[in-house]
């Protein structure tokens, strides 16, 4: 069984995770100029109804799974992790089937509750992938809980290269069928990626299980200590999505009180959700694996009493998370309109990707903090802080998104107050919980030091680089690097995190 450490096991990750997200995004980029605003409207709305039942089959389960099987393998309980791996795929098989059903029969209706009648084709299309996705969580999880990151990383990059060829191949096909029918082709590549993707997952526990068989007797047992921690979670989950699905509707009413047509609500919509969260999302989900990483550690850690491991791995987690994400919220308000141009030569929502830009440090730094929060047991505490930041976010659209001269930039507005309030959430649950000591001049002083010079180096070469390239993409790649070089210049002058300490987590 191949074990790797926090650093090594999150830079697996987070590189197929790099790549999943370039194949995303080559997927939507020639999507966009089949389906434009109002077909990805309709993507983005059947999506969203897609993640809020995927979020009732399988939210908590992951981290359920990984978290048991982190404590069995801390403690050597090799019997108990195959009865996790057995009582979980029975749970999730009925819970997948059911949603996937749910979702099919009543798609109409579903649509017609977003305000979008042309989705119902979409949402039928993509029905079929929860179950499968269920059934991939289960052994996604065991991989993760033991700690073997690799053949997570290679069904995700499986699944983005199916989900590219086959949904752009039927997005052509249905392209002069109407909107309806080329979106809901397009997202059907969803449900033939997660079907290959769990094919992988499933030859990769098969071959690489231990022989260890489970416990007679404990089904019962191991399902509770499953539920006791997924439904929790699961709850947590179906709340904050249907609460997201509510903030969409949210969003598209008071575009259309604020004044706006129809058409010019969907435009501004498809806009913002298309291209700038697009963009948006792409370190966000990068760095999100960081937490899959770190929830072994510090699950294991905590299972046998060994707190300082589980402390010292917060503090390079949180700081690790940092030095990452804080340029890639700079380089996004620098680069905005360049990245935009590059990947949909279309700069219409450059300032919207500005403005919500922040929220990617915002974002990277709670979603790692919660995910220690949950291993060390503190599932509640993270729940009501989501729940409060989600219910700050709509009240704040209500009241931004409906004024004229703000229209959808209050979108934007209300996703930073909402993940501020989150972060700081956060960050004082840690303090507490962890009873964590936070080094302010190795989490803050040193990247914003760092962060400073790559925006003046950009400043001073934007012109010098404008003046020698005439490709977007050459001066985009050009001030990118030379921005990164820069940042990584600076980190090693000021010496941000120190060798010692990723050679002590690689292992």
């Amino acid at each position: 069984m191949r074990k790797q450490g926090l650093v090594f096991g999150a830079a697996v990750l987070m590189a197929a995770n790099a790549v999943s997200k370039i194949l995303g995004a080559v997927f939507k980029i020639p999507l966009t100029y089949i389906l434009n605003e109002e077909g990805m409207a309709v993507y983005n709305t059947a999506f969203q109804v897609y993640i809020m039942f995927l979020s009732f089959a399988v939210s908590g389960f992951p981290f359920a799974i990984s978290k048991l099987v982190a404590e069995a393998g801390a403690k050597g309980e090799r019997e108990r992790i195959s009865g996790i791996v057995r009582v979980s795929t029975v749970i999730l098989l009925i819970l997948g089937a059911l949603a996937s059903a749910v979702l099919f029969f009543g798609a109409r209706f579903f649509a017609l509750a977003m305000k979008e009648e042309k989705a119902v084709f979409a949402l039928r299309a993509i029905a079929p992938s929860i179950l499968f996705v269920a059934l991939g969580v289960v052994y996604k999880g065991y991989f993760q809980g033991v700690s073997d990151m690799i053949p997570s990383a290679v069904s995700q990059v499986t699944e983005s290269v199916f989900k590219l060829v086959i949904g752009y191949a039927l997005a052509l096909y249905f392209s002069g069928m109407g909107t309806a029918l080329t979106a809901g082709g397009a997202i059907a590549g969803v449900t033939a990626g997660e079907i290959i993707a769990t094919a992988v997952l499933f030859i990769a526990f098969i071959m690489r299980r231990g022989r260890a068989k489970p416990n007679r007797g404990e089904g019962g047992a191991i399902a509770r200590d499953i539920l006791s921690v997924a439904i929790p979670l699961m709850l947590a989950a179906v709340v904050s999505d249907v609460l997201n699905a509510a903030d969409t509707t949210m969003v598209r009413t008071r575009l259309l009180d604020s004044g706006l047509s129809a058409d010019e609500a969907r435009f501004l919509y498809g806009a913002y959700t298309g291209y700038a969260l697009t963009v948006f999302h792409l370190p966000v989900g990068i760095l999100a694996t960081l937490g899959v990483s770190i929830l072994p550690v510090i699950a294991g850690a905590l299972s046998v009493g060994n707190r300082n491991k589980a402390r010292r791995a917060t503090d390079l987690a949180l700081r690790l998370t940092v030095l990452i994400s804080l340029p890639c919220s700079v380089m996004l308000v620098l680069f905005g309109d360049e990245t935009l141009n590059v990947l949909f030569h279309n700069t219409a929502s450059a300032d919207m990707l500005r403005l919500v830009a922040p929220c990617v440090l915002m974002m990277c730094v709670s979603q790692i903090l919660t995910a220690v929060l949950q291993s060390a047991d503190k599932i509640m505490f993270t729940f009501f802080y989501m729940l409060f930041g989600s219910l700050i976010k709509i009240a704040a659209d209500y009241i931004l998104v409906g004024m004229p001269e703000i229209n959808i930039y209050g979108s934007a507005i209300s996703a930073g107050i909402s993940n501020l309030f989150i972060m700081i959430c956060a960050l004082i649950g840690i303090k507490k919980h962890l009873c964590l000591k936070y080094d302010i001049k190795a989490i803050i002083i040193k990247p914003v030091f760092a962060a400073a010079l790559m925006t003046l180096t950009a400043i001073w070469l934007r012109g010098p680089v404008y003046a020698a390239l005439e490709s977007s993409f050459m001066r985009l790649a050009a001030l990118g690097a030379v921005c990164a070089a820069a940042y990584t210049a600076a980190l090693f002058i000021t010496n941000a995190v120190s060798v010692k300490e990723f050679r002590k987590f690689m292992r």
